[in-house]
């Protein structure tokens, strides 16, 4: 993989480590717990592209894909957050794909979708924080 990619993939994990880092008041400590769990795999499957380890990363994928699957995480999932879901399961589902193909630069492409997707859910969530904070005029 190009400096270029690894570069992009450093930072849409920055950018992942910071949405999921800080424990809003608003999130229970089981969605803290949870958030926090989900980055901790993310940057292990970080370490597994830039290291070329697959076999991390298949476990990383798996481990990360039954997050998604656990009753704790349907217990988030409202409506509004299904589109976030899907588009998060997929480019999981692509991830592991490509690691069993030994893409390099499909896995690398995938990374940075998972990121994009958990990116894109914080930003709708802390949004609907800050319209649900408001009081009227």
């Amino acid at each position: 993989m190009n400096p270029r990619k690894i570069r992009d993939i450093v930072i849409l994990s920055v950018g992942m480590a910071l949405a999921c880092a800080g424990v809003s008041s608003a999130q229970s400590a089981r969605t803290a717990r949870l958030m926090r769990e989900k980055l901790m795999h993310s940057q292990r499957i970080l370490a597994a592209l830039v290291t070329s380890d697959y076999g991390l990363l298949q476990r990383e994928t798996q481990a990360l894909t039954a997050i998604t699957r656990s009753s704790e995480w349907s217990e988030l999932m409202t409506a509004d957050l299904r589109p976030y879901t899907s588009t998060f399961t997929r480019a999981l589902a692509d991830l592991s794909a490509a690691s069993d193909r030994r893409d390099y630069d499909s896995a690398g492409a995938s990374y940075g979708a998972l990121t994009a997707a958990c990116i894109e859910c914080h930003k709708h969530v802390m949004k609907s924080r800050v319209a649900g904070s408001r009081t009227g005029p």
